[in-house]
């Protein structure tokens, strides 16, 4: 920090950091063959990475774990520089900010596979008019309704960052102070330093297997950095955003304060290099060539082609060829968000401060979260043609090209008629279908400490939308869904999965009026160490619930590449009456909801507007501070967590035709705790 005159200073600043992390999975060396995979398989994974599968069940628990088999170094370096200048009733600021963030390193997330069980092999037929089935029972017999095991090579991933803004608070008068300010960003897009980054899918370009087949005219091919690209997405050049606010005295008591601005977003986040086809490969297990009615194979050789091995660029046109990958949208925009807020503050006699506020956003081009969208799924105008597209036919690119999910002499009609039928799913990640809405009011009192007394209590009455199933979901409000339609986003804008329209959340801290100094029983010693130094502490929280995403536990249109399937709705209230306890085991009414059948879309929305259960919690504790001959001071300390006792219920099951439907079964706090503590201080 630099000061150039007495009215300019000027600050510059340097920062790196670089983070190792290494994840690995409590059965890393496991050795899968005493599970019954054959050696062929066995063989092709490399001792260190292998691990027990994961595997996963409609019904029944999970067994292993998913993508914890990682090593990649984050590493960021920034410089910056701001000069600040008083200027008469102009406080002026203007700034330049780069950085770079970088991620290097690969994944061994399920080297040994993982599957999936739904039973649809076991059930009396596998459409929604099938009876009977359990994930057990696939299992058993070694038929998952889907799975993959994936091998990986090292990447270095990395993205630039410039800025540069200006700001001016300027005290306009004694009453009035304005906020004025510009940013200018810039944002390269992401790319790999040896180009090892897929920057496009040209969707109508002809596939290089078109000239081996008559009959169909396959386009789509994968394109690397390079040719003049080098990064991914289309971020916008020039991000400009305006920011304004103001403060304004009414009176010595009230102030008026509003604001506007636009805030831009990153893109991406770069939490470890872009699994990128080529250099990242997933092999597919192929379930079923005839809509699950027989598998075409099992556990006992999942794989009979072989695990796909990385070979870089070097397949050019080919890459990816009967295989699913995920890119990195190259059409993406740069987030941003429209920032709104208004609010009165007033001062109350006894100290009080009292505010109340409109608080508002509206977002365009957010990433739409961790369920992405998949660019190969059928167009729904051919569902019209119904069981036609389940059934078995020649495959055109049998012993003509065609490996992976066009490796067999037959394959499903609806593999024919993607958009492109010489892949698997191609999910899109990162991409910017999202958009999202909020407003809020904010009610806030709150008093500083004085005569024994402080608090800080705050009410917000919110509603929240957007177009995602993805980001973050957790065990309260049932995580994330994929789009039920691709091609119609705009059915996916529901409330939010983290919508809660109330919430109030307290804090108090009072010193009880006893002993030395205070209003009563200041006389005696002995009188002070029993009544005096008494504090009485509590913070509560009370919300409601999340809204809930109901889907069906069996996605009969999946293998049309279509990510979730939800119900129909029937017209009754999916609310039941009673207390909470007494709906752990039946909180949704499942009357409220058909199965819809095969080759359709329900017409649930993404969230309904009934929600899981709320939050009512209240921690108290109660300190005794004391002094011991002006030398060692003493804190006696007794606090109840949860002190009322009070469940916080996980939300319910929400897959629709699983037998634990709409039952909660789970407690997500713990019950009440007491903690005893004396802390001396000299």
């Amino acid at each position: 920090m630099f000061t150039i005159n007495p009215t300019t200073v000027l600050a510059v600043r340097y920062g790196f950091n670089r983070f190792p992390n290494y994840s690995y999975d409590v059965s890393q060396g496991f050795n899968i063959g005493s599970l019954g995979f054959p050696q062929s398989l066995v063989s092709q994974i490399p001792r260190a990475l292998s691990q027990f599968p994961y595997i996963t069940m409609s019904n029944l628990y999970t067994l292993g774990v998913q993508d914890n088999n990682s090593f990649y170094v984050h590493a960021s370096k920034n410089v910056s520089a701001t000069v600040s200048k008083f200027v008469g009733r102009h406080n002026l600021k203007a700034g330049f900010d780069y950085r770079r963030i970088k991620a290097a390193g690969n994944d061994a997330n399920d080297a040994a596979g993982d599957y999936a069980f739904n039973g649809i092999f076991t059930r009396s037929a596998p459409t929604s008019s099938g009876t009977g089935g359990s994930d057990l029972a696939d299992m058993l017999l070694g038929y998952p309704s889907s799975g993959n095991i994936y091998t990986s090579t090292k990447l270095t991933d990395y993205a630039d960052y410039y800025g540069i803004f200006i700001q001016d608070d300027f005290r306009f008068s004694s009453k009035l102070t304005l906020n004025i300010g510009l940013r200018w960003e810039h944002e390269a897009g992401l790319r790999e330093v040896s180009n090892g980054m897929v920057v496009n899918f040209d969707g109508s370009a002809a596939n290089p297997l078109a000239a081996n087949v008559t009959g169909i005219a396959p386009t789509g091919i994968v394109q690397y950095a390079g040719n003049g690209r080098t990064s991914v997405g289309s971020p916008i050049d020039n991000k400009w955003g305006p920011r304004f606010g103001l403060a304004y005295s009414l009176n010595s008591k009230t102030v008026i304060r509003a604001g506007y601005g636009i805030f831009w977003a990153p893109q991406f986040a770069l939490g470890s290099p872009i699994a990128t086809v080529g250099y990242n490969q997933t092999t597919t297990y192929i379930a079923s060539t005839d809509n699950n009615v027989t598998p075409a194979n099992s556990l006992s050789n999942p794989f009979p082609g072989g695990i796909v091995q990385p070979a870089g660029r070097s397949l050019g046109s080919l890459t990816g060829i009967g295989q699913k990958f995920s890119l990195v949208d190259p059409t993406a925009k740069s987030p941003y968000v429209q920032q709104y807020s208004v609010d009165i503050q007033r001062e109350l006699p006894g100290d009080i401060a009292t505010e109340i506020g409109f608080v508002g956003s509206k977002s365009a081009h957010l990433v739409t979260g961790t369920a992405s969208i998949n660019l190969n799924a059928l167009n729904p105008a051919l569902l019209a043609m119904g069981s036609a597209l389940t059934q078995s036919v020649p495959n055109p690119f049998f012993g003509h090209g065609g490996t992976g999910v066009i490796g067999t002499a037959n394959v499903q009609r609806s593999q024919l008629l993607l958009p492109y039928p010489t892949f698997g799913a191609i999910s899109q990640t990162f991409d910017d279908n999202n958009k999202a809405k909020y407003y809020s009011l904010v009610l806030k009192a709150q008093k500083r400490f004085s005569k024994g007394l402080s608090f800080l209590s705050t009410f917000t009455w919110s509603r929240n939308w957007d177009e995602s199933g993805g980001g973050p979901g957790n065990t309260l409000n049932s995580g994330a869904q994929g789009p039920q339609n691709p091609y119609n986003m705009a059915a996916e804008y529901s409330f939010s999965n983290i919508d809660t329209p109330f919430r109030w959340s307290t804090a108090i801290s009072y010193e009880l009026p006893f002993g030395k100094g205070k209003r009563f029983l200041t006389n005696g010693s002995v009188m002070n160490y029993i009544a005096g130094g008494w504090v009485i502490n509590t913070v509560s929280i009370m919300q409601t619930g999340f809204p809930l995403q109901i889907s069906q536990v069996t996605n009969f249109n999946s293998g049309f590449g279509y990510a979730s399937q939800r119900p129909n709705a029937t017209g009754v209230s999916a609310v039941t009456s009673g207390s909470l306890e007494d709906r752990l085991n039946h909180y949704i009414n499942a009357a409220a909801f058909s199965t819809s059948p095969q080759f359709t879309f329900g017409n649930v929305g993404r969230t309904i507007d009934m929600r899981g259960p709320g939050q009512v919690n209240w921690d108290i504790s109660m300190f005794k501070n004391f002094v011991i001959r002006e030398v060692f001071k003493a804190q006696f300390r007794c606090e109840a967590l949860n002190a009322m006792n009070t469940p916080l219920f996980y939300g319910p099951n929400v897959s629709f035709g699983s037998s634990s439907f709409g039952k909660i079964t789970t407690q997500a706090n713990f019950s009440r705790q007491l903690q005893l503590a004396l802390r001396f201080s000299f």
